[in-house]
């Protein structure tokens, strides 16, 4: 057993204090890894040590070290993660509001297009907002606003040969 009990650490909050506040977070939360911070917390302070715990987990020593000190020193909440992940948005939310209200309401005619589709809404979006938007990211846009393609339907190629509608198809 020897190499798993942590040597004390002068604490600034005490350690029975922050441990039972801890076992109440990893019951009340749904964040996963903000939960398993925690939880490295609850078994260093139990008395395990960051070497111990790092051998058998997949965190560094230095990681649960250092997630020990940040819950002692500033509380449990600044082991949360701060901030989101990713690359921000060139559209605001109201931006994209504007651009569903307009594919729902006005007929793409009224804005210069024959059709709303991934090559018009990346023009429609350069001119109306500077943002430049590839086609591509325009049709996935397109999708996560509730569109979807829809294809053009063709005429049933037997029966009603002479309307005038399939006449303007037809190879002279």
């Amino acid at each position: 057993m020897e190499g798993f009990l942590m040597p004390m650490r002068k604490y600034v909050t005490d350690p029975k204090k922050l441990l039972s506040e801890g076992q109440l977070i990893v019951n009340s939360t749904d964040d996963a890894k903000y939960q398993h911070k925690v939880e490295m917390v609850n078994l260093v302070l139990a008395g395990l040590t960051p070497s111990f715990l790092s051998e058998h987990t997949a965190d560094s020593k230095n990681a649960v070290t250092l997630w020990v000190k940040k819950a002692d020193e500033q509380g449990f909440d600044s082991l949360r993660a701060k901030k989101q992940a990713g690359r921000p948005a060139k559209l605001s939310a109201s931006d994209l509001e504007e651009i569903k209200t307009l594919l729902t309401r006005d007929s793409p005619k009224e804005s210069g297009y024959n059709v709303w589709d991934g090559i018009s809404l990346s023009d429609y979006i350069s001119k109306t907002y500077s943002v430049g938007l590839g086609v591509r990211q325009c049709q996935r846009l397109l999708h996560s606003l509730g569109f979807s393609l829809v294809r053009p339907q063709t005429f049933p190629c037997k029966g009603n040969e002479d309307t005038p509608e399939r006449g303007e198809f037809k190879k002279n």
